[in-house]
Protein backbone atom coordinates (compact mmCIF):
# COMPACT_ATOMS: atom_id res chain seq x y z
CA UNK A 1 0.00 0.00 0.00
CA UNK A 2 1.50 2.93 -1.00
CA UNK A 3 1.78 6.31 1.58
CA UNK A 4 -0.12 8.80 -0.59
CA UNK A 5 -3.48 9.74 0.62
CA UNK A 6 -6.48 8.75 -1.57
CA UNK A 7 -10.38 10.07 0.25
CA UNK A 8 -12.28 7.13 -0.69
CA UNK A 9 -9.98 4.81 1.50
CA UNK A 10 -9.48 7.38 4.08
CA UNK A 11 -13.57 7.45 4.12
CA UNK A 12 -13.20 3.42 4.45
CA UNK A 13 -11.62 3.37 7.76
CA UNK A 14 -12.77 6.51 9.34
CA UNK A 15 -15.89 4.05 8.95
CA UNK A 16 -14.26 1.46 10.25
CA UNK A 17 -12.64 3.51 13.25
CA UNK A 18 -16.41 4.80 13.84
CA UNK A 19 -17.93 1.47 14.12
CA UNK A 20 -15.50 0.46 16.59
CA UNK A 21 -15.55 3.72 18.30
CA UNK A 22 -18.68 3.14 20.71
CA UNK A 23 -18.08 -0.90 20.83
CA UNK A 24 -14.93 0.07 22.69
CA UNK A 25 -15.27 2.71 24.32
CA UNK A 26 -19.19 2.81 25.66
CA UNK A 27 -18.28 1.56 29.14
CA UNK A 28 -15.18 4.04 29.56
CA UNK A 29 -17.41 7.09 28.40
CA UNK A 30 -20.43 5.31 30.76
CA UNK A 31 -18.68 5.46 34.18
CA UNK A 32 -17.21 8.44 33.18
CA UNK A 33 -20.41 9.96 32.36
CA UNK A 34 -21.76 8.64 35.77
CA UNK A 35 -19.44 10.81 38.02
CA UNK A 36 -21.63 13.68 38.25
CA UNK A 37 -24.83 12.41 38.36
CA UNK A 38 -23.09 10.77 41.56
CA UNK A 39 -21.89 13.71 42.64
CA UNK A 40 -25.06 15.21 42.24
CA UNK A 41 -26.65 12.18 44.25
CA UNK A 42 -24.17 12.24 46.88
CA UNK A 43 -24.28 16.22 47.56
CA UNK A 44 -28.30 15.78 47.53
CA UNK A 45 -28.16 13.03 50.35
CA UNK A 46 -25.58 14.93 52.43
CA UNK A 47 -27.15 16.53 55.61
CA UNK A 48 -27.06 20.29 56.19
CA UNK A 49 -26.66 22.34 58.92
CA UNK A 50 -29.41 24.85 57.75
CA UNK A 51 -27.66 26.01 55.07
CA UNK A 52 -28.53 25.07 51.24
CA UNK A 53 -25.72 22.37 49.80
CA UNK A 54 -24.97 24.41 46.52
CA UNK A 55 -22.61 22.78 43.87
CA UNK A 56 -21.93 25.82 41.73
CA UNK A 57 -21.21 25.35 37.81
CA UNK A 58 -17.77 26.61 38.14
CA UNK A 59 -17.13 23.85 40.08
CA UNK A 60 -18.74 21.66 37.96
CA UNK A 61 -16.47 22.44 34.97
CA UNK A 62 -13.31 21.99 36.64
CA UNK A 63 -14.82 18.13 36.95
CA UNK A 64 -15.53 17.74 33.29
CA UNK A 65 -12.34 19.24 32.79
CA UNK A 66 -10.68 16.79 34.70
CA UNK A 67 -12.81 14.22 33.13
CA UNK A 68 -12.28 15.10 29.90
CA UNK A 69 -8.26 14.68 30.33
CA UNK A 70 -8.72 11.44 31.40
CA UNK A 71 -10.71 10.62 28.12
CA UNK A 72 -7.72 11.70 26.19
CA UNK A 73 -5.26 9.19 28.38
CA UNK A 74 -7.85 6.40 28.10
CA UNK A 75 -8.86 6.67 24.73
CA UNK A 76 -5.67 5.52 22.46
CA UNK A 77 -5.47 2.24 24.71
CA UNK A 78 -9.04 1.18 24.54
CA UNK A 79 -9.84 2.24 20.92
CA UNK A 80 -6.41 0.71 19.25
CA UNK A 81 -5.80 -1.76 21.94
CA UNK A 82 -4.64 -4.41 19.61
CA UNK A 83 -3.02 -2.08 16.38
CA UNK A 84 0.42 -3.63 17.65
CA UNK A 85 -0.40 -6.59 18.38
CA UNK A 86 0.86 -9.46 16.59
CA UNK A 87 -1.70 -11.84 16.63
CA UNK A 88 -4.76 -9.44 17.41
CA UNK A 89 -3.49 -6.65 14.86
CA UNK A 90 -3.69 -8.80 11.78
CA UNK A 91 -6.82 -7.13 11.15
CA UNK A 92 -5.76 -3.66 11.76
CA UNK A 93 -2.90 -4.16 9.71
CA UNK A 94 -4.82 -5.41 6.58
CA UNK A 95 -6.76 -2.48 6.85
CA UNK A 96 -6.93 -1.38 2.75
CA UNK A 97 -5.26 1.82 3.71
CA UNK A 98 -2.01 3.79 3.66
CA UNK A 99 -0.06 4.00 6.83
CA UNK A 100 -0.80 7.96 6.78
CA UNK A 101 -4.87 7.14 6.44
CA UNK A 102 -4.26 5.11 9.51
CA UNK A 103 -2.79 7.90 11.39
CA UNK A 104 -5.01 10.45 10.58
CA UNK A 105 -7.92 8.73 11.25
CA UNK A 106 -6.40 7.57 14.57
CA UNK A 107 -5.60 11.48 15.18
CA UNK A 108 -8.91 12.43 14.42
CA UNK A 109 -11.03 9.51 16.77
CA UNK A 110 -8.19 10.18 19.70
CA UNK A 111 -8.20 13.79 19.82
CA UNK A 112 -11.30 14.94 18.47
CA UNK A 113 -13.82 12.57 18.17
CA UNK A 114 -13.19 11.45 21.83
CA UNK A 115 -13.64 14.46 23.96
CA UNK A 116 -16.01 16.12 22.30
CA UNK A 117 -18.69 13.08 22.09
CA UNK A 118 -17.10 13.00 26.48
CA UNK A 119 -17.96 17.02 26.90
CA UNK A 120 -21.17 16.91 24.67
CA UNK A 121 -22.78 14.26 27.12
CA UNK A 122 -21.38 15.62 30.30
CA UNK A 123 -22.72 18.68 29.49
CA UNK A 124 -25.69 17.53 28.55
CA UNK A 125 -26.28 15.57 31.84
CA UNK A 126 -25.28 18.56 33.86
CA UNK A 127 -28.18 20.52 31.99
CA UNK A 128 -30.57 17.81 32.68
CA UNK A 129 -29.30 17.52 36.83
CA UNK A 130 -29.19 21.56 36.67
CA UNK A 131 -33.18 21.61 36.01
CA UNK A 132 -34.10 19.97 38.84
CA UNK A 133 -34.68 21.72 42.48
CA UNK A 134 -31.37 20.23 43.97
CA UNK A 135 -27.68 20.87 44.96
CA UNK A 136 -26.49 21.73 40.58
CA UNK A 137 -26.78 26.23 40.84
CA UNK A 138 -26.81 27.34 37.31
CA UNK A 139 -25.74 25.38 34.10
CA UNK A 140 -21.94 24.57 33.56
CA UNK A 141 -22.81 24.61 29.84
CA UNK A 142 -23.05 28.72 30.05
CA UNK A 143 -19.49 29.53 31.07
CA UNK A 144 -17.45 26.10 29.91
CA UNK A 145 -16.21 27.84 27.23
CA UNK A 146 -15.09 31.47 28.50
CA UNK A 147 -11.63 30.57 30.52
CA UNK A 148 -11.13 34.26 31.60
CA UNK A 149 -14.44 33.48 33.46
CA UNK A 150 -13.36 30.18 34.98
CA UNK A 151 -9.73 31.84 35.92
CA UNK A 152 -11.46 34.77 37.89
CA UNK A 153 -13.93 32.14 39.57
CA UNK A 154 -11.36 29.65 40.84
CA UNK A 155 -9.72 33.27 42.60
CA UNK A 156 -11.91 34.41 43.84
CA UNK A 157 -13.89 31.37 45.21
CA UNK A 158 -10.74 30.20 46.81
CA UNK A 159 -9.81 33.20 48.34
CA UNK A 160 -6.33 33.51 46.97
CA UNK A 161 -5.47 36.66 47.69
CA UNK A 162 -1.51 38.35 46.93
CA UNK A 163 0.03 40.26 43.94
CA UNK A 164 0.19 37.17 42.24
CA UNK A 165 -3.81 36.45 42.04
CA UNK A 166 -4.34 39.94 41.88
CA UNK A 167 -1.80 40.24 38.54
CA UNK A 168 -2.94 36.75 36.69
CA UNK A 169 -6.56 37.62 36.13
CA UNK A 170 -5.25 41.22 34.38
CA UNK A 171 -2.37 39.26 32.47
CA UNK A 172 -4.83 36.75 31.03
CA UNK A 173 -7.42 39.62 30.08
CA UNK A 174 -4.70 41.45 27.84
CA UNK A 175 -3.85 37.86 26.24
CA UNK A 176 -5.53 37.19 22.34
CA UNK A 177 -8.55 35.14 22.85
CA UNK A 178 -6.82 33.43 19.89
CA UNK A 179 -3.73 32.76 22.01
CA UNK A 180 -5.79 31.21 24.63
CA UNK A 181 -7.93 28.78 22.77
CA UNK A 182 -4.64 27.70 20.72
CA UNK A 183 -2.76 27.07 24.22
CA UNK A 184 -5.90 25.28 25.34
CA UNK A 185 -5.76 23.06 22.26
CA UNK A 186 -2.58 22.58 21.91
CA UNK A 187 -2.64 20.78 25.47
CA UNK A 188 -5.47 18.51 24.48
CA UNK A 189 -3.46 17.15 21.38
CA UNK A 190 -0.24 17.06 23.49
CA UNK A 191 -2.05 14.85 26.29
CA UNK A 192 -3.58 13.06 23.37
CA UNK A 193 -0.55 12.46 21.51
CA UNK A 194 1.30 11.10 24.57
CA UNK A 195 -0.62 8.39 25.32
CA UNK A 196 -1.16 7.28 21.61
CA UNK A 197 2.44 6.83 20.76
CA UNK A 198 2.32 5.49 24.31
CA UNK A 199 -0.54 2.69 22.77
CA UNK A 200 1.87 2.27 20.12
CA UNK A 201 4.84 1.21 22.00
CA UNK A 202 3.98 -1.01 25.19
CA UNK A 203 2.20 -4.23 24.57
CA UNK A 204 0.88 -4.28 27.65
CA UNK A 205 -0.29 -1.90 30.64
CA UNK A 206 -0.25 0.92 28.10
CA UNK A 207 -1.37 3.74 30.31
CA UNK A 208 0.22 2.93 32.97
CA UNK A 209 3.37 2.84 32.18
CA UNK A 210 3.06 6.22 30.43
CA UNK A 211 1.70 7.72 33.18
CA UNK A 212 4.63 5.94 35.13
CA UNK A 213 6.93 7.89 32.64
CA UNK A 214 5.74 11.19 32.75
CA UNK A 215 6.02 11.04 36.80
CA UNK A 216 9.54 10.11 36.54
CA UNK A 217 10.23 12.53 33.80
CA UNK A 218 8.39 15.47 35.93
CA UNK A 219 10.34 14.84 38.71
CA UNK A 220 14.06 14.45 36.91
CA UNK A 221 13.06 17.93 35.28
CA UNK A 222 12.22 19.32 38.72
CA UNK A 223 14.91 18.16 40.19
CA UNK A 224 17.41 19.91 36.97
CA UNK A 225 15.11 23.25 37.88
CA UNK A 226 15.63 23.56 41.06
CA UNK A 227 19.54 23.09 40.58
CA UNK A 228 19.48 25.34 37.56
CA UNK A 229 17.71 28.21 39.44
CA UNK A 230 20.28 27.32 43.08
CA UNK A 231 23.47 27.45 41.10
CA UNK A 232 22.38 30.68 38.50
CA UNK A 233 23.57 33.35 40.28
CA UNK A 234 22.65 35.82 38.10
CA UNK A 235 18.96 35.16 38.26
CA UNK A 236 19.56 34.79 42.33
CA UNK A 237 20.63 38.29 42.12
CA UNK A 238 17.72 39.55 39.59
CA UNK A 239 14.98 37.83 42.22
CA UNK A 240 16.61 39.74 45.75
CA UNK A 241 16.32 42.88 43.77
CA UNK A 242 12.55 42.19 44.08
CA UNK A 243 10.41 44.71 45.91
CA UNK A 244 6.81 45.97 46.46
CA UNK A 245 7.63 48.33 43.43
CA UNK A 246 8.39 46.23 40.93
CA UNK A 247 6.61 42.95 42.07
CA UNK A 248 3.72 43.03 39.56
CA UNK A 249 6.07 43.72 36.71
CA UNK A 250 8.20 40.46 37.71
CA UNK A 251 4.85 38.93 37.86
CA UNK A 252 3.62 39.59 34.47
CA UNK A 253 6.39 38.55 33.09
CA UNK A 254 7.18 35.28 34.58
CA UNK A 255 2.92 34.49 33.55
CA UNK A 256 4.23 35.77 30.11
CA UNK A 257 7.02 33.78 29.84
CA UNK A 258 5.35 30.50 31.43
CA UNK A 259 2.49 30.83 28.74
CA UNK A 260 4.57 30.93 26.16
CA UNK A 261 6.94 28.26 27.79
CA UNK A 262 3.83 26.10 27.42
CA UNK A 263 3.21 27.11 23.92
CA UNK A 264 6.34 26.30 22.54
CA UNK A 265 6.59 22.55 24.66
CA UNK A 266 2.92 21.80 23.80
CA UNK A 267 4.13 22.07 19.96
CA UNK A 268 7.49 20.35 20.28
CA UNK A 269 6.00 17.78 22.59
CA UNK A 270 3.28 17.08 20.55
CA UNK A 271 4.98 16.85 17.22
CA UNK A 272 7.48 14.74 18.40
CA UNK A 273 4.85 12.17 19.97
CA UNK A 274 2.68 11.90 16.43
CA UNK A 275 5.51 11.60 14.37
CA UNK A 276 6.85 8.88 16.55
CA UNK A 277 3.27 7.61 16.40
CA UNK A 278 2.85 7.96 12.62
CA UNK A 279 6.58 6.34 12.61
CA UNK A 280 5.45 3.46 14.74
CA UNK A 281 2.16 2.76 12.56
CA UNK A 282 4.33 2.70 9.32
CA UNK A 283 6.88 -0.47 10.78
CA UNK A 284 5.41 -2.24 12.90
CA UNK A 285 5.62 -5.70 12.59
CA UNK A 286 3.21 -8.66 13.01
Amino acid sequence: MNNKFNLERFGKVLKHDGLNFFPNFILTLAILWAIPVVIYLFTSLMPTDGTDNVYSAFSRISVIDMLTKIVLILAPARLYKYCNDSRKGIGYAMLPASTLEKFLSMVIFCVIVAPIVYVAGALAIDSILALFNGPYEGFAISNYFNEYAQIDYNITAHGMTGVFYDTLPLVVTNMSPAFMTILSYLGILMISSIFMFGNMVFKKRKTGKMIGILILLSIIFMIIFINFIANNEALLNYLSQINEDNVSEFIERFICIWMNVTLYTEIIVSAVMLWGTYRKIKTQKY
